[in-house]
């Protein structure tokens, strides 16, 4: 994203992710996304790399080589408090907040898009389901996610077709004023959900078409049961929630 030469000012880009036991894949991701943003004019970027408690010295150093920043997950290990605990530490110079997942799974060329679509939106959704957008999901979980997505969108009131990607851009100005309680990957559902509460009618989400990968390296953290249950009984809850306000 370019910015006009009459505007010399210098915006803020902290990118947040969570990882656990991600080494493998955070070794090609992390200087992907320093290439990428390195070619962003007038973008002043910052890379939280999320770690849980059970983090080697060795893997700690060797993501603070590559010129990250390593937060420490705080008070637990969950998932939840892995973002918690990354948005807490988003320098107060950033305007921009971006998620991404640790496991290669989102192509870090999407960013400039992101930016470029970030005009006038409170929030800008790298979008497997938006026209253009892929997955290379098996067809079993493209069907549950789809069905999820829906669910979320028809109760929640969010018109997006992919609420549940852990790949959006905020307002760091946003995810200061939000609070958040969800401990597994529904929070990613929560944030959405918050900001909107926060801007009401005014508020204004924005789709990027996006392909979502298989992992490069590893095994997923999801266990499908679980999974499954947390984001309803997360839908449910928001639903009680909104319904008081």
């Amino acid at each position: 994203m370019s910015v006009s030469n009459s505007s010399p000012m210098v915006t803020g880009l902290s990118i947040v992710i969570p990882a656990y036991d991600e080494l493998l894949n955070l070794r090609e991701l992390v200087p992907e996304i320093k290439r990428v943003t390195q070619q962003l004019q007038n973008f002043s970027t910052e890379i939280l790399i999320v770690l849980p408690s059970i983090a080697k010295p060795e893997e700690i150093q060797e993501i603070k080589d590559f010129g990250a920043t390593v937060i420490m997950r705080q008070p637990t290990d969950s998932f939840g408090d892995a973002l918690r605990s990354g948005f807490a530490a988003v320098s107060q110079s950033s305007e921009f907040v971006l998620v991404m997942d640790a496991d290669y799974s989102h192509n870090p060329l999407a960013i400039p898009r992101l930016l470029a679509a970030s005009s006038g939106a409170h929030v800008v959704v790298a979008s497997r389901y938006t026209h253009g957008g892929t997955t290379a999901n098996s067809f079993l979980l493209k069907i549950m996610s789809r069905l999820l997505n829906l669910a979320y969108s028809i109760v929640l009131g969010i018109n997006c077709r992919d609420i549940s990607t852990n790949y959006k851009l905020y307002k760091r100005s946003d995810l200061k004023d939000i609070v958040l309680n969800c401990k597994d990957f529904d929070i990613v559902e929560e944030i959405l959900f918050q900001v909107k509460s926060i801007h009401g009618h005014s508020f204004v989400i924005r789709e990027v078409p996006d392909h979502f990968s298989e992992r490069k390296f590893g095994v997923t953290k999801r266990q499908l049961g679980p999974f499954i249950f947390s984001y309803f009984r997360t839908l449910l809850r928001l639903k009680i929630s909104s319904q008081k306000k």
